[in-house]
C-alpha cells in the first residue's frame, strides 16, 4: 500500500469517524445534564482520574483556586462516595486523593465512549461488514494500546 493511499484511507476513516459521532452527540449529552456535580468538581474528579492520585495542593494550583475551596469540592465529592482521602505514607501530613470506583465511573460516563452501539444499527449491517469492523476496530484498540502511555500512577504532589 502507497503513503497517498494509506493517507487518502486515513482521512476517510477521521471523517467517517467524525460523522458517526455526530450521529451519536445528542445521546452523549445526556450523562452530562444528569449528574449533579458542579464543573470545579467534574474538573477535579478527572484530574484526579488522569493523574490516578493527587495532593490537594495539586488540585489546588491545577483549578486555580484556593485551598479551603479545594477541600470543599474534595469534602462533597467524598461525601458522594467518588474520592477518597488517605494519608501519605512518607508524610502523614499530607493527604492523598484516589477517586473510587463510583468516582471513576462517573467521569467515565460523562466522557468516555461507553456508548453500546444499539443492536437495531448492527442488525442492518451483513455478517461480512459486521466481521471487517469487529477486525478494524480490533486493529485500532491495538494500535491504541501501543500508543498509549503508561498511566502515571505516582501522582503529582
Amino acid at each position: 500500500m502507497t503513503d497517498r493511499t494509506r493517507d487518502e484511507l486515513a482521512a476517510e476513516l477521521a471523517t467517517l469517524h467524525h460523522r458517526l459521532g455526530e450521529e451519536f452527540f445528542a445521546t452523549r449529552l445526556v450523562p452530562l445534564l444528569e449528574t449533579d456535580l458542579t464543573v470545579q468538581q467534574l474538573r477535579a474528579l478527572a484530574l484526579v482520574q488522569v493523574d490516578g492520585e493527587s495532593t490537594p495542593q495539586r488540585l489546588a494550583e491545577a483549578l486555580g483556586v484556593s485551598a479551603a475551596t479545594v477541600s470543599g469540592i474534595l469534602d462533597r465529592l467524598t461525601a458522594a462516595g467518588m474520592t477518597r482521602r488517605t494519608p501519605d505514607p512518607a508524610d502523614g501530613r499530607v493527604r492523598r486523593v484516589t477517586s473510587t470506583e463510583r468516582g471513576s465511573e462517573a467521569i467515565r460516563r460523562l466522557v468516555a465512549h461507553d456508548d453500546e452501539l444499539p443492536p437495531e444499527l448492527l442488525a442492518l449491517l451483513d455478517v461480512e461488514d459486521l466481521r471487517a469492523l469487529v477486525r478494524g476496530t480490533r486493529a485500532l484498540l491495538e494500535a491504541a494500546t501501543r500508543l498509549a502511555p503508561a498511566p502515571d500512577r505516582g501522582g503529582s504532589a
